[in-house]
């Protein structure tokens, strides 16, 4: 199973989603300043290690799909 973290620096927020979670968009590899970055990443320890290293103030686990 892969996680998408979603890091959006208009609203200082980066959220941690399971792959298959209905807020992620399909295509993962859109990105600019308003909708923020979404990184796939493999597994669980690294996808944490990103929320946790992110720069947003407010970092999130879905409540949608709670990784």
């Amino acid at each position: 199973m892969a996680y998408v973290l979603h890091t959006a620096m208009a609203n200082d927020k980066a959220v941690l989603h399971r792959d298959r979670c209905l807020e992620v968009p399909t295509n993962v590899t859109h990105q600019d300043h308003w909708t923020g970055v979404w990184q796939e990443i493999i597994n669980k320890e690294q996808a944490y290690e990103a929320l946790d290293l992110s720069p947003a103030k407010y970092k999130i686990k879905c409540s949608v799909c709670k990784p």
